[in-house]
């Protein structure tokens, strides 16, 4: 079960300018043969609310929990992925998605046009607004379980709704993919976790007798990558004068430095009494 400030650290990192994720798809590797990823989905849904306002109403916004079943195959670079969540509503049992997801890393394999969901074909999607999200998309295809596609094609026969259908299918499980990576990245770069193991020997004598189940033993991680850097004044360095910089928001970012990746988090800078910026965006391009 993911901190709810570590999923909502994967989703500004997955979303992060700068240096972004998608550079960095060469390091990563997912985690394990068979691995079980689970989170509180009202983190989430406030993440990205907060990165991709225009994605609200693309939420899960019943779903109390979700989770990933992740089998992987030799390599690390490759596997499938099974979405589930646990509904706010009653019964209170867990429902898994129409769609498999097939993750590759390096991009490969076949895929048809999004509108050929409901035959059968693995399909790929994109953002035509986000060149960084699309690079994250590529490395995912999606393909509706066979149940699930004879079911949908026997009843669907409008072609508008089945846009429709289509749309909302895929849109209830694309939207992890970026998170996933990112939590994916951090698990890449461990090494440079602090691990501290915990004893759950006092917790558990008390779970018992409240008639629970004893927790298991487990590490405690801490990541530095969430630690903000220091401030530097960089006029120290100057040999111009340099009366400072206004006081602005820096947006967290991601800066790739060969196989090292570090993570600005985002923060105030500058001084108060050099003024303001009132934009709220600031977009810079390099010509070419």
């Amino acid at each position: 079960m993911l901190a709810d400030e570590l999923v909502r650290f994967c989703v500004e990192l997955a979303y992060s300018e700068g240096d972004e994720l998608s550079g960095c798809l060469d390091l990563l590797h997912l985690p394990a043969e068979q691995l079980w990823v689970e989170w509180n989905e009202a983190a989430r849904c406030e993440a990205l609310a907060r990165m991709l306002p225009e994605c609200v109403s693309s939420q899960r916004l019943e779903a109390e929990r979700s989770g990933v079943l992740i089998c992987t195959n030799p390599g690390g670079r490759s596997g499938t992925l099974r979405t589930f969540w646990l509904s706010r509503s009653e019964p209170r049992e867990p429902l898994v998605a129409a769609l498999e997801t097939t993750l590759d890393l390096g991009g490969g394999g076949v895929t048809a046009a999004p509108e050929t969901l409901l035959d059968g074909h693995a399909v790929r999607v994109c953002d035509p607004q986000n060149e960084q999200v699309n690079e994250l998309l590529r490395c995912a295809r999606f393909r509706l379980d066979p149940a699930w596609q004879r079911y949908y094609r026997s009843t669907l026969t409008d072609r508008a709704l089945q846009v429709r259908v289509t749309r909302v299918l895929v849109s209830s499980v694309a939207f992890d993919i970026p998170m996933l990576l990112a939590l994916f990245l951090l698990m890449t770069v461990r090494a440079d976790l602090v691990h501290r193991a915990v004893n759950p020997a006092r917790l558990n004598h008390k779970r018992t007798r409240l008639g629970r189940r004893p927790l298991l033993e487990h590490v405690e991680v801490s990541a530095p990558l969430f630690v903000q850097a220091a401030y530097r004044d960089d006029s120290v360095y100057s040999t111009a004068p340099r009366s400072g910089p206004r006081f602005h928001h820096v947006r967290g970012h991601i800066v790739r430095r060969r196989n090292t990746v570090y993570w600005r988090a985002p923060h105030w800078r500058g001084h108060l009494r050099l003024g303001q910026l009132r934009s709220r965006t600031v977009e810079l391009r390099l010509q070419g």
